[in-house]
Order: C-alpha cells, then structure tokens, then sequence
C-alpha cells in the first residue's frame, strides 16, 4: 500500500507567510501528501511541552520544508534558539531531507553582505574564547545587524545567525518573491525533486545492497551521487556549491607520531575544513574558479613563473602538497588535477609551529591523507582532473 510522503511546513509566525503557508498546505494535501503545520495537523498541546511537540513531527516527517523572511519567531532560552530554528536542528541531526525557501529581499541581504560579516565575527569571537564556538549566533547576528547600513527595524536580527547556521551545515537556499505566486515555484521544486529520484528507482535493489554494507559506503554512495550532479556535458556547473558540498565530509582528525609502536603519542589536532579555493589553468595563469566556506577570494589569478605561490608549487609538483601559515594558524593542502588545483583549509591547534610542521610534515599528511574524509576528497579531485 502507497504511504503518503509527511512534509513539515516550519517558519516564524509572521502574516507575510500565512497566505504562503496556506496555500502550499492545501497543495500538498490535494497531491495526496501528508503535510503537518502547526495549529492545522497539530496544536500548542500542551502548552508545557510545546517545543517538544513540533520536534516530535519534525522527527516523523520525510521532507523538512522551512520558510524564512522577516520574522524570527518565539526564543526558547532552555535551547537557546527560536522555534523554527530549533526545528530545523532537530531535521539536519536525523539526515532529513531540507528544503529552505528565503524571501528575495532577506536572501539578498544576507548572501552580499551580512554572511562575510558574521563569519568574521565569529572567527574574532573564537580567537578571544580559545577556539570555542558561540553557544549561538543570537548575539553576533544582533551585532552585524546593527552596524549594517541599510538596517530594517522590520527585520529580526536573529534571522540573519539563522540563515548563517543553515548556509554553514550546507543546505541550499532557494529564493522566493512572496510579491508572486510562490506555490508554483514550490511546485515546480517538488516535481525536479521527483525527477531527481525517479533516477534512481531502477537502482533501487542495488543501492539497498550497497547500503547494507554499512553507514560508511551509505555516505560515500551518496556523497559520489551528488558530486555526480555537478557535472554536465563534461564541465563542472556551480562551482561554489561543489566546493561547498565538499567541505562537509573533511572533518577533524588527529594526528599521530610513530603509529603502532611502543613510541606512538599525539602530536596535535587539526579542525574540520574551513574552506577551499579553486584555480584552473588559463594561458599562463591559474584563474580562481570558486572559493568556500571561510577561504577568501581575494586572489584571483596567480601567474604560473610565481614560485612563492603554494598553489603554483603544487600545479607544478603534481603531487599533494602541505602549507602553513603560523600567522592564520592553518594548515593549507594543495593537490594538482588535470587543468585545477584545489586547496582546503584545515584550522589548527597552538601546539603546530612552523617548526613542528616541517619536522612532523610526513605524519600530518599520513594522517590527513588516510582517513575516512579522504575517500571523498579524492573522489572530487579524480573527477577535477577528467573535466574541461
């Protein structure tokens, strides 16, 4: 028997969404869906557990739809973020599928500006408290709004530590005008998202095989299925969204000194990837392509006779090569493939110098180039290294 595909409709309570949220209710129950709104397929009962309550549907939905403008919603100091926010939380812990709409205006703002700004809060914040993060992005999203020129007191600050916290875990955002018919572009992304997995459903004995192998070959099956859809006609289309997708799976590792013997200890740590830039060749230069996360994008080219440049040095070395910069405190891993150089940023613990890096450079790229994060990172670069 057909079982009806539960969505989860989460925004602020705010009347510039109420028509929206509405309408796409009434759509995806007339497409045979199981939509679940609050106070439409269940209320603020009891009210001592009204949090508690959304988070168990979002726990039982399939697909996470989340609308974001001008409102925050209510704050809960027990999770120390709005509803909404908490919601959306819960969908990126247990792997639900995420669909975030934001109206133009807040997207605008927050993609051209405000992202760079709270990014940079942040990495201020995290130097004065010893690399710790925030608990939440609450007070530095109020401290960029305020100092933002064109701000709106319409506008909840919160939204923009939100949209930071969904751009930074990954999810697209998608924009939506609310001056139009929203429901056919909401639509419109439910058929491609059908189309999307339609795909598959002629794979779908083998894929169960592969996955049953385990949660490792699981992610790496998926992580190699979407990386595959970057690519089209033999050329890489949104570069940025590669590189974003990317840096996901390079997490933080350790590394070791004389593995496997009586003599073995740690050396130090090395955080998940912040970011990563992407050059191709072009004449006699190397072009920025694409850059992530915090990596900057201020060099746009470097000339290939420039050997100070490390991006240089490894399109010539043709082999993976390590940097680092006392001064940022980073490690930078550069790999060469076909026309690309593809260079990740790994932040660092006080004990690396530019010293021990150099005495110890054989071990930290043992241990960054065997781990688990590398099946991924060297699927990226083998496909780099097959495109124009």
């Amino acid at each position: 028997m057909a079982e009806p595909t539960k969505i989860f409709i989460s925004s602020a309570a705010e009347s510039g969404l109420g028509w929206l949220r509405e309408s796409v209710h009434a759509e995806l129950r007339a497409m045979e869906h199981h939509p679940q709104m609050y106070e439409k397929d269940f209320g603020p009962w009891p009210v001592q557990n009204l949090v508690g309550n959304c988070i168990e549907h979002v726990l039982r939905c399939d697909i996470f739809l989340l609308f974001i403008s001008h409102k925050a919603g209510n704050f809960s100091d027990r999770y120390k973020a709005t509803v909404t926010h908490v919601e959306f939380q819960k969908a990126h812990q247990n792997n639900k599928n995420i669909i975030v709409f934001v109206h133009d205006e807040i997207y605008r703002i927050f993609w051209n500006d405000l992202r760079w700004v709270i990014a940079e809060l942040i990495e201020a914040y995290k130097e004065s408290h010893h690399g710790m993060e925030p608990d939440s992005y609450r007070d530095i999203a109020e401290e960029a709004w305020s100092n933002y020129p064109g701000k709106s007191e319409s506008i909840d600050s919160y939204i923009w530590g939100f949209l930071y916290d969904i751009y930074q875990k990954g999810h697209y955002l998608e924009q939506i005008s609310l001056g139009v018919d929203g429901v056919k572009t909401i639509k419109r992304y439910f058929s491609d998202l059908f189309r999307q997995g339609s795909k598959y459903l002629a794979l779908k004995t083998e894929i169960e095989e592969q996955i049953a192998e385990g949660p490792t070959y699981r992610k790496h099956a998926e992580f190699t299925s979407q990386m595959i859809g970057y690519l089209r006609n033999g050329e890489l289309q949104n570069p940025r969204m590669f590189l974003e997708y990317l840096q996901r799976y390079l997490k933080s590792g350790i590394v070791f000194t004389k593995p496997g013997t009586v003599f073995e200890r740690v050396l130090g740590e090395y955080e998940s990837c912040s970011g990563s830039t992407l050059y191709k060749k072009n004449d006699l230069k190397l072009q920025l392509v694409a850059a992530s996360g915090m990596a900057s994008d201020d060099n746009a080219a470097y000339d290939l006779g420039d050997k100070s440049s490390y991006v240089v040095k490894a399109f010539d070395s043709q082999n993976p090569e390590l940097f680092y910069s006392e001064e940022k405190r980073q490690f930078y891993l550069a790999i060469q493939s076909g026309n690309y150089v593809i260079c990740f940023h790994y932040p660092v613990d006080s004990f690396w110098t530019e010293e021990t890096m150099r005495r110890f450079k054989g071990d930290i790229m043992r241990d960054i180039m065997e781990t688990e994060p590398a099946l991924f990172r060297n699927f990226a670069i083998k496909l780099l290294g097959g495109i124009k």
